[in-house]
């Protein structure tokens, strides 16, 4: 089950080029997900390789959060895709389709993931349901089981079962490469996280 986790249909489904190209990639790994076996997921990353890494600031909900514990760390870096994933709990698959993991805290660039790819006026692109999150914008999708937060130059997208569920891992979140402790206020976005206009280092 090397990758039954990118989750629920991240479905950003052509809302822009770039976006497109963010989904296909998704896609494709979540195709090589449902051959794999039932057996846990394989790190491509480690808990320490989060903490040194520079790119952009990362967050986790610890080393278990909501009873389920941190079971892999993955990480792609590519033109159309990059973040850092922590997957917590695993599922059993029923068929090869596979399944998503409990919980996932997905961690984005906000140069590359923003509020702006969901503008109402591109065709397909989902509604948000916006909301605050720790003291910063916010964004439910899929009926509450994603949550998009934006934080500094960082979007954490929270995968959770249930609405609930996601604020409770939203609550958890704490800094792995920087100073931010769980539940306390996270960063303010950057100037142009928002509206995606800040540019990618």
């Amino acid at each position: 089950m090397v990758m039954k986790m990118i989750r629920r249909g991240f479905i950003l489904l052509a809302v822009i080029a770039a976006l497109a190209s963010v989904a296909g990639v998704v896609a494709a790994h979540r195709g090589e997900a449902g051959s794999a076996s039932k057996a846990a997921p394989k790190s491509t990353f480690s808990v320490r390789q989060a903490r040194a890494f520079a790119d952009f600031p990362l967050y986790d909900a610890g080393s278990a959060v909501e009873g389920w514990p941190l079971v892999a760390v993955l990480h792609r870096s590519d033109p159309t895709a990059t973040y850092v994933s922590f997957i917590y709990g695993d599922c059993q698959a029923t068929d090869d389709l596979g399944c998503a993991p409990p919980v996932e805290v997905q961690v984005w660039p906000a140069c590359i993931r923003n509020p702006s790819l969901y503008k109402s006026s591109q065709p397909g692109a989902p509604t948000p349901e916006n909301t605050t999150a720790r003291g910063v914008p916010a964004a439910f999708f899929e009926g509450g089981q994603r949550l998009e937060i934006q934080t500094g130059t960082s979007t954490v997208v929270v995968f959770a079962s249930t609405r609930d569920d996601a604020l409770r891992v939203a609550s958890a979140l704490r800094g792995v490469n920087v100073p931010v402790q769980a539940a306390a206020p996270l960063p303010e976005p950057a100037t142009g996280a928002l509206t995606g206009t800040l540019r990618c280092a």
